[in-house]
């Protein structure tokens, strides 16, 4: 946690954009290169690594909030260069994805196309706000507000794409929709403690 204090927000987002892009690249190598199964590979893998970024900066409050102190602080503290982590790298899954649906035709359904769109929709908005100037701009409530709305949304999407591979790739879904399962009973547990905390004082 101390290097991850001294680096920049700018390095730790062209990191994960370029760790990012070396993923996609393997996951074309291992299908046999330019193909619709190679870019079906590209955005799997871009997906389960932009997928430990959400976790990490969703889960960083709550941590915090209930052990407070130490590399949890360190964490609340990048949260937002965490989350613009999870956004470089998600984009890059956005360019995979968009290679096998209009390079290869790789068929996609209206539900897919429209709530992956909408979940795209609030990345870009909470990465573009992630900054002081927003945050003034649009009220630190309506600030909070729109980005509690993005991670729920963000987490629904998740949820419904790993909660679809439970019977073909249980090796898979079980740790990552535990992954989610437990960031939420963290958020949760840590509500009850800031309204217990409220209701003492």
């Amino acid at each position: 946690m101390t290097a991850a204090r001294r680096l920049s927000t700018s390095t730790i987002v062209a990191g994960s954009a370029l760790l990012a892009v070396a993923i996609a690249v393997l996951g074309f190598a291992l299908e046999g290169g330019w193909s619709a199964d190679g870019a079906a590979a590209a955005a799997r893998l871009t997906a389960r690594f932009s997928y430990f970024w959400f976790i990490t900066a969703w889960s960083a409050s709550a941590l915090a909030k209930l052990w407070p102190g130490g590399w949890r602080t360190v964490l609340l503290r990048r949260r937002r260069a965490i989350g613009l982590g999870f956004a470089a790298a998600h984009f890059v899954h956005l360019g995979a994805l968009l290679i096998a649906v209009l390079v290869f035709a790789t068929p996609r359904s209206l539900t897919t196309i429209y709530g992956g769109g909408f979940g795209y929709v609030m990345v870009a908005l909470m990465a573009l706000t992630s900054n002081d100037w927003s945050v003034r701009t649009l009220g630190p409530r309506n600030w909070k507000l729109l980005h509690t709305i993005g991670g729920v949304v963000i987490a629904g999407i998740f949820f419904t794409s790993y909660l679809g591979r439970l019977e073909d790739k249980p090796w898979l879904a079980i740790p990552t929709l535990s992954l989610l399962a437990g960031a939420v009973l963290l958020k949760v547990a840590a509500a009850l403690k800031s309204a217990a905390r409220t209701r003492a004082a």
